[in-house]
């Protein structure tokens, strides 16, 4: 009966962590069942912190599907005795000081979390693996077919890693993306009550915008006679927006972790690799690693990710005629030029509003994000990592 049961529980995803300070979730549709289990998710790695705890109870997926939990009391161990009880800095988020317990490899870490009615939730201890080095990323321009009204064309990424030894492997990657792009016109003026010359035409043209990818990969290499992995295929980007218009940047962190962690994270892969679908397979069992020790029947999901890890970033700049690029861009209408009257009947609110120029010289007042980047998503402030072609 309880088999049955878990065929069809609750399937509580949730990715590991692209980095200590982010949490992400994905749901199936789960007809409504285990609507109120405990959610606990966080991650401890060889890399500095601080380490976020997450803490939530399911819900429907059409009320968000999560709720966080406040007021618990959350700690994170190791084998030698040191702990640190994380601090609440936002409802049901949770996170170890800038200075506090550090990942080792060859120590064994836990979480154990208490709520507020003193119920016990933890995870066993599990050994801080050494991380195993990325070799190399690599770029390859590609052209693929596809449903629409012409080939794809992008870049296809492909990652390396050599292990030390002939031991068994087990890897999970996350990625994330960071790309430079510009708006199509520069900034000539502003209004702010009156209209204002700009001496810096630049200053709103140029963006970096950071995303976080959902998709994550796993590998092992259990029962591999070579342990090399070669050319393994991560994502794929095109040139229908504008991530490849000026330069592109891939960070890919690798996670060496236990077996256990492995094929559960390999397992939700494998449920989450429908034709278009995120969940065209039905759900089946998932178990986590975090349990109720008075309580070992209550549904508890989740998952504690102790592991080693190693980074790995690439730049690839935009790639050279006759590549095509299908994004859509701003073009200045008549309109635009009309328009500009229109801004002396703005309020202050609505200030700064920004103009362009046409090739006359006339001014223009066009969407705002064909002149500030920033309304695209993206920061005008270059990243400390960023390296320039």
């Amino acid at each position: 009966m309880p088999n049955r049961i878990f065929q069809h529980v609750i399937q509580l995803i949730v990715l590991l962590l692209a980095a200590t300070s982010c949490v992400e979730e994905f749901w199936p549709d789960l007809g409504g069942k285990y609507q109120d289990a405990v959610v606990i998710d966080g991650m401890i790695t060889s890399q500095p912190g601080p380490y976020l705890v997450k803490v939530s109870r399911s819900i429907s997926v059409g009320n968000s599907g999560l709720v966080p939990l406040s007021g618990f009391q959350i700690m994170i161990s190791d084998n030698l005795g040191n702990s640190e009880t994380l601090q609440e800095i936002s409802p049901g988020i949770y996170s170890t000081a800038a200075n506090g317990i550090q990942g080792y490899p060859g120590l064994k870490y836990r979480i154990q979390a208490v709520s507020p009615a003193g119920k016990v939730y933890e995870s066993e201890y599990q050994e801080l693996l050494e991380p195993v080095e990325v070799q190399s990323l690599t770029a390859r321009f590609e052209v693929k077919d596809h449903e629409g009204i012409h080939p794809e064309e992008g870049y296809q990424f492909y990652l390396n890693t050599i292990p030390p030894d002939t031991a068994d492997r087990h890897f999970i990657w996350r990625l994330e993306s960071t790309y430079e792009y510009e708006s199509d016109f520069k900034l000539r003026f502003y209004y702010a009550g009156v209209v204002i010359p700009v001496t810096n035409a630049d200053s709103l043209q140029t963006c970096w915008k950071t995303e976080k990818i959902r998709d994550f990969f796993t590998f092992s290499t259990r029962g591999l006679n070579n342990k090399v992995i070669k050319d393994f295929p991560l994502i794929y980007v095109n040139t229908e927006d504008k991530k490849l218009s000026v330069r592109y940047s891939l960070l890919v962190r690798q996670y060496t972790v236990s077996e256990s962690c492995w094929e559960f994270w390999n397992n939700i892969r494998e449920q989450n690799s429908g034709e278009g679908e995120l969940y065209a397979r039905q759900p089946f069992q998932v178990k986590g690693n975090i349990r109720n020790p008075d309580n070992p029947e209550e549904p508890v999901f989740g998952y504690f990710v102790v592991a080693g890890q190693s980074d790995k970033r690439i730049f690839v700049d935009r790639p050279m005629p006759p590549v095509h690029f299908y994004y859509s861009f701003c073009e200045l209408s008549e309109w635009d030029y009309q328009n500009v009257g229109t801004i002396y009947l703005s309020l202050p609110f609505e200030w700064p509003i920004f103009l362009t120029t046409g090739p006359s010289g006339a001014r223009a007042y066009p969407p705002q994000e064909c002149i500030d980047c920033r309304l695209s998503g993206g920061t005008i402030e270059k990243p400390s990592f960023w390296l320039d072609q």
